[in-house]
């Protein structure tokens, strides 16, 4: 373990961290979790993973300020790496997040770019990604926030907001594999077609509980529009530079939620891969940014209220107005009487 003291800064201007080791844990305070406020800042890179490590993991820190990808896991398929309680928030460079076999970093390199595009000509299977309780907020990036090239990744539990990136918060590249559970996606944009982009090699294998709000995309005149989850057609050209929207089609997958899962208290732990359809249902809430109409249970049950006191006071009256008569009415109803008496006679 490596523990980072709380409220401790961190500059990766030198260099990234290289994890080269099984069961290597860097994490903030003895707890792992982004409170305590360990910040990693600068640099090119802020993580290399390499080689066949597996079961290492990075938990509670906020990255920052990279200039190329904060984090590179470019480990063989046989590698893992879990990520849990992590923020990133203002940075530039090509991704946040990058997953691809044997992705190099020349720390010597003063044109600081890291060449995506260039690594998808060819990749071998990469390695295995997990993200839980994950942030990532106001990125600006030249190609996706979290690029996965040809590994595995599950992601539980994140949040993209204000992301600024070419193919997608989320781009699947490769035969790559994608898991998203309970996750939100806000006010991001991109050039091209999916606020998620699975392209045609690549596969979706979970959509749950997932909500998105004012994203967009447009890069491409005339082209698809898709702001959800986009699946390029066998045969098309969505992703490369060139790309045009007459040479990109594909499927658009809604998000399945309308409201934010994340803006509740708490959400049930999810093993990546496992089937959710026996999780117990959850009370949700309306996500800050949603539109939908207010539960209808309230009113129902005021209109019931009200409907009883107006009955209420309906039979009041009714039963006032057949009180007996007054001493004035019961006099002249007598009167009355006798005169009916007297024409008898």
């Amino acid at each position: 373990y490596f523990k980072i003291c709380p409220n401790s800064t961190l500059d990766a201007s030198s260099g990234p961290i290289v994890i080269d080791y099984d069961y290597v844990t860097v994490q903030c305070g003895n707890d792992g979790k982004k409170s305590d406020n360990c910040q990693i800042i600068g640099g090119f890179v802020h993580f290399h993973i390499v080689g066949a490590s597996t079961d290492n993991e990075l938990a509670g820190l906020r990255m920052s300020s990279s200039k190329g990808s904060s984090i590179i896991a470019a480990g063989t398929k046989d590698a893992s790496l879990k990520i849990s309680d992590c923020e990133w928030m203002s940075n530039s460079g090509e991704s946040a997040v990058l997953i691809r076999n044997n992705a190099t970093v020349d720390a010597s390199d003063n044109t600081e770019i890291l060449g995506i595009s260039s690594m998808l000509n060819s990749s071998e299977p990469a390695m295995k990604v997990v993200m839980s309780g994950v942030g990532f907020m106001q990125n600006v990036l030249t190609y996706g926030t979290v690029v996965n090239v040809g590994g595995s990744l599950s992601i539980d539990k994140g949040r993209f907001n204000g992301n600024e990136v070419r193919v997608g918060d989320i781009a699947v590249m490769k035969g790559g594999d994608l898991i998203i559970s309970d996750s939100c996606f806000d006010g991001s944009a991109s050039m091209v077609p999916g606020t998620i982009f699975i392209d045609e090699t690549s596969f979706l294998q979970e959509n749950v509980n997932t909500f998105g709000f004012l994203n967009t995309d447009g890069g491409f005149d005339k082209g698809l529009t898709c702001t959800d989850i986009f699946t390029v057609a066998v045969g098309s050209d969505c992703s490369n530079e060139t790309s045009t929207g007459a040479s990109c089609n594909g499927t658009c997958t809604t998000f399945t939620s309308k409201t934010c899962p994340l803006d509740i208290g708490s959400l049930p732990t999810v093993t990546p891969g496992k089937d959710k359809k026996d999780t117990p249902d959850t009370g949700y809430v309306r996500s800050r940014n949603s539109t939908d109409k207010a539960s209808v249970i309230p009113i129902v049950v005021a209109v019931l209220v009200v409907s009883f006191i107006l009955i209420g006071l309906a039979f009041i009256i009714f039963k006032r107005t057949r009180k007996k008569p007054s001493a004035y009415e019961a006099s002249f109803q007598g009167d009355l009487a006798d005169v009916d008496a007297d024409e008898s006679i």
